[in-house]
């Protein structure tokens, strides 16, 4: 996950506005698929759930990408 963090943060300090608007439209897209879980048939609740989560954790790398590369970074220094 390390490398997916640092590229994304290289992405969010590039074009922080863009960024921003990304994640706002992925927070939407993630909130679509929570939405999809909690009114999924019990036949595809497993794939609905999955889906949801997958999204909630990405969005969540993504959101914090430029503080974790900091971090990662920095150990890398010493």
């Amino acid at each position: 996950m390390s490398d997916l963090t640092i590229r994304a943060a290289q992405l969010a300090r590039y074009a922080p506005e863009n960024w921003k608007e990304f994640l706002g439209a992925f927070e939407h897209y993630t909130q679509q698929q929570i939405q999809n879980c909690v009114s999924s048939p019990l036949d595809v609740l497993p794939v609905n759930q999955g889906r949801a989560q997958a999204c909630a954790a990405l969005l969540r790398l993504l959101t914090d990408c430029v503080k974790d590369a900091d971090q990662i970074e920095r150990r890398r220094k010493k």
